[in-house]
């Protein structure tokens, strides 16, 4: 059996150490100060550490994918910072501290965010450059910039922003979850399978994986604003109500979007049983986005 809390404690662990050696060595302190702040604020370090567990699933060493995986919490970090800005949620709190902005001012703030991202692909260049990961590194480029623009996140930002206040279809909800969330999560997954060298088979296992669990993570993430205190989640609760956002709660309540949750969760580790590998770890990782309190 595997102790799913103390796998995720040891990655992290490993994660938070690699970020800080991919923190840049030289550059004015503003912006350096203002996205450390923001990377080392905690944060569950989910993207990564998917990342690594995939890839571990599939057969490699957990050194293989920890560039990968600093590239992703690079890029995540990135999004929160805009995300929260006054232009967009307007938040003044994230994993429990003053947001990026309020303790840099908005302008550092987006120029930390700008830095996050570009940082992630050249932490993915410098990977490219070591023997024999070339073609690893432009695929997974690939896979992480889709994700992250206008396919991706970015593009579910904007239709999230265009719905609020309007009753839309559950195809739009959908599809805003499956790019705003899902997107860079499947990125993280299929990452972990680009560098384990993953088989046909096994990767499509891992996209009907990802397919499903990362909707479910967003209509989770929707209802702990419903449900939860911002003492708990560590950034302001209620405000998707306030703003009213468009997403399955709103749509259906929050009963039906906890059953549509958990029918997403085992269509995900259903989907795994063709991957031809042990899949417990991978198992446990959905069952605890999806049975979560923040």
């Amino acid at each position: 059996m595997i102790d799913i809390d103390l796998y995720i404690e040891q990655k992290r662990s490993i994660i938070n150490q690699a970020i800080r050696r991919c923190l840049p060595q030289s550059g004015p302190t503003a912006v350096i100060d203002a996205f450390s702040y923001s990377l080392e604020a905690g944060g569950k370090r989910l993207r990564p550490i998917l990342a690594i567990a995939v890839a571990e699933t599939i057969g490699v060493e957990v050194s293989s994918a920890i560039d990968v995986a600093c590239a992703l919490e690079f890029i995540h970090t990135y999004s929160l910072i805009h995300d929260d800005l006054p232009a967009m949620d307007n938040s003044n709190l994230r994993r429990g501290k003053p947001t990026c902005h309020c303790v840099y001012g908005e302008a550092i703030a987006i120029l930390a965010g700008d830095a996050l991202l570009t940082r992630a692909f050249e932490i993915m260049a410098i990977y490219g450059m070591q023997e024999g990961r070339e073609k690893k590194a432009i695929r997974i480029i690939a896979e992480l910039a889709n994700a992250a623009g206008v396919a991706g996140m970015i593009g579910g930002q904007v239709l999230d922003i265009e719905a609020e206040g309007s009753v839309p279809a559950l195809a739009e909800i959908e599809r805003i979850a499956m790019l705003k969330t899902g997107a860079l999560l499947k990125a993280a997954i299929m990452s972990g399978a680009i560098v384990a060298d993953a088989s046909e088979k096994q990767q499509k296992s891992l996209v009907a994986y990802a397919d499903n669990i990362g909707p479910a993570f967003q209509i989770v993430d929707d209802l702990l604003d419903y449900e939860s205190t911002a003492e708990t989640l560590g950034k302001p609760a209620g405000a998707d109500e306030i703003r009213s956002k468009a997403n399955y709660p709103a749509l259906f309540g929050v009963i039906k979007a906890k059953i549509k949750a958990e029918e997403l969760y085992a269509l995900a580790v259903a989907s795994l049983e063709d991957l031809n590998r042990p899949t417990e770890l991978l198992g446990e990782l959905a069952r605890i986005m999806v049975y979560r309190n923040k």
